[in-house]
């Protein structure tokens, strides 16, 4: 209880959340368990000149929370082209690609960066392990794209306004009717939750299974809700000690993709436990919490595997995160996601 009374917590709302976190899943279905045909169809409303704008942009970007937390009500697509054309293209990129905890080595690469000063191996691996990449392949990919962003601001402001433009034409102005009032009255639920319990059992309830350790040194958390980005929390610091986290506001009977009858929630669960080595992961997890480190050990298998795994059971709510405040993640079993599932499951073929 005590964490309740030191971190005090702000809600926040707005579709241009959901527009981020919409892109990343359109570029990157398989890893949200989203069918890759609907997501190619959805990418290919869009000219193909924008299309590969919007590429580069999942590629230097996740979601800008401190940025979209910033924009004028009803922070909506309409808001945020309208605060993009506003900033200047230096201004833009470093909203979209600097965070709060970002090394200022980092920041200083890339405000130096200009057509002629290309990048050293040492400053191209700098960014790569900054930004989690093992891959070779993947890293020239995603260095390729900051690079062009950073040594073109002009070119690439320009770019980014028409292309959201585009998006927002051809797919995101039709979604936003869409889970506006879904994202409202789950925020209302939310705020109800959060009268009655304490933080951590709160915070873990509205993210399916995401514990934080050691709230005493949070002042303030601001949370906000988001249609496509559940189950995963998104967070970022908007300053020191004080958090901002996106919880999922997606109904367990509702499917990302429009007018589809088949629970995303179900699809998820049912895929979660259709593979070996998850059902392996589940069952050491039930024992104990594992990192995923410990876990590789474990399974003898690579780290990245073993990551891919996880991602796939926390999607379908039957793994638990603890972050401690060191940034460790330990992970242990959540057994609400397989009641949830076979309820899911009962309720579908049964046409409830």
């Amino acid at each position: 209880m005590e964490d309740q009374i030191r971190t005090k917590i702000h809600w926040d709302i707005g579709t241009a959340y959901d527009l981020f976190i919409s892109l990343r899943i359109l570029h990157e279905p398989e890893e949200f368990n989203i069918r890759a045909s609907w997501a190619a169809g959805v990418r290919s409303r869009v000219p193909l000149e924008h299309r590969q704008t919007l590429e580069q942009l999942t590629r230097i970007t996740t979601v800008p929370l401190v940025f979209i937390h910033s924009l004028d009500k009803p922070k909506d697509s309409t808001e945020l082209l309208k605060k993009i054309k506003q900033l200047t293209p230096t201004r833009l990129l470093e909203e979209l690609t600097i965070h709060t905890r970002t090394p200022q080595e980092i920041q200083d690469l890339f405000r130096s960066t200009t057509p002629r000063k290309k990048w050293t191996a040492e400053e191209k691996e700098l960014l790569s392990k900054r930004r989690g990449i093992s891959d070779s392949k993947s890293a020239k990919v995603v260095i390729n794209a900051f690079y062009e962003a950073w040594s073109q601001p002009d070119s690439f402001h320009e770019r980014v306004i028409s292309a959201i433009e585009a998006y927002v034409e051809t797919f995101f102005a039709e979604e936003e009717q869409r889970i506006r009032p879904v994202l409202e009255e789950e925020l209302s639920h939310a705020r109800m939750r959060a009268g009655s319990r304490p933080l951590p059992a709160m915070l873990e309830e509205i993210t399916a299974g995401v514990r934080i350790g050691d709230l005493g040194h949070i002042s303030s958390i601001t949370l906000a809700p988001t249609f496509w980005g559940s189950p995963i929390m998104f967070f970022d610091y908007l300053r020191d000690q004080e958090l901002i986290a996106l919880f999922g506001a997606r109904p367990g009977t509702m499917s990302i993709i429009p007018g589809d009858i088949v629970p995303d929630a179900l699809l998820r669960g049912m895929k979660a436990m259709a593979d070996a080595t998850r059902l392996r992961i589940l069952r050491y997890l039930a024992h104990e919490p594992q990192t995923a480190a410990e876990l590789s050990r474990i399974l003898r298998l690579r780290p990245p595997t073993v990551n891919h795994h996880l991602n796939q059971l926390r999607l379908a709510g039957m793994v638990q995160v603890f972050l401690s405040s060191s940034g460790e993640r330990k992970f242990s079993a959540r057994y609400e996601g397989f009641d949830n599932t076979q309820d899911l499951l009962n309720q579908f073929v049964r046409g409830e």
